[in-house]
């Protein structure tokens, strides 16, 4: 039987590993409230409680991340979700270890058996998951924004069948009615007061620069070249080294812009 302090002893445990924010909700209400049909009982209709955990984001790859040199920063994100992963991991062995069940969920874009996701959804909100676990609030963005590190935090998710004592929602308004610093700062126009979804047709090009569709796009490309000189350049050419280290270290592949998440003024001065 798990401890009846599990839900204490889970957080001490998630800190020790170097986690920034945990926080509780039950599933239950999970399924009542997750706006889309990616919902907790798609996964384990067992599940009593959804963990959130998240770690911060380092503050010199956002301000990297919005120069030149952006590849460099786009692997210290790529990092910081495998650095996530790993964590759950850790935190589920730990929950099964207490008595429990738990499964811990992947922040990257896992590919629905049937592609509906099209690879660049989630599995599950983490996003909501944080929100109503009382680790932030949805901003204008559509993204996170905790009064820590404001939206500059990624998070990932933890199902068990454990049932945990859920943490109280968040009163926080980060965004008001005045403030478009993340509108403005948007190279594509992407994000707009009063939506429920950024736009992502337009986010994707700058936060997925190196995603699937790309990567489909030059191999259609070499296939329709029948030029076969042509076909070595395309082979030679930086895109396709680009999208090889890509599909290697993650570059580009997920959260490769921070236009967005430099302009928030919001927690920038608070690290831990």
């Amino acid at each position: 039987m798990p401890s009846p302090d599990l839900k204490k002893e889970t957080k001490a445990y998630a800190l020790q590993q170097g986690v920034d924010l945990i926080g509780f909700v039950s599933a239950e209400h999970l399924n009542e409230v997750t706006p889309t049909r990616y919902k907790p009982s798609r996964l384990w209709p067992e599940a009593k409680t959804v963990i959130s955990i998240g770690k911060r984001l380092l503050m010199g790859a956002v301000a990297v991340g919005t120069g030149e040199m952006v590849q460099n920063a786009r692997w210290v994100a790529w990092r910081t979700n495998e650095y996530l992963n790993s964590r759950a991991m850790e935190i589920a062995h730990f929950l099964e270890r207490q008595g429990a069940r738990a499964f811990p969920m992947s922040n990257g874009t896992m590919v629905d058996p049937d592609f509906t996701n099209l690879g660049i959804y989630g599995e599950l909100s983490h996003r909501h998951v944080a929100a109503e676990a009382g680790l932030g609030t949805i901003g204008v963005p559509t993204y996170i924004v905790t009064p820590q590190f404001g939206p500059r935090i990624y998070f990932n998710t933890i199902l068990t069948d454990a049932e945990l004592e859920p943490d109280p929602k968040l009163d926080f308004d980060p965004c008001g009615d005045g403030c478009n610093k993340c509108v403005k700062a948007c190279p594509n126009g992407a994000i707009s007061r009063g939506r429920k979804l950024i736009k992502k047709r337009l986010c994707i090009p700058s936060a997925m620069p190196h995603g699937v569709r790309v990567l489909q796009e030059y191999i259609r490309k070499i296939m329709e070249e029948k030029d076969p000189e042509e076909r070595i350049k395309l082979l030679e050419d930086f895109d396709f080294a680009r999208l090889h280290r890509a599909t290697v270290q993650g570059v580009g592949t997920i959260a490769g812009c921070f236009h967005c998440l430099a302009a928030c003024p919001i927690g920038r001065n608070q690290v831990t």
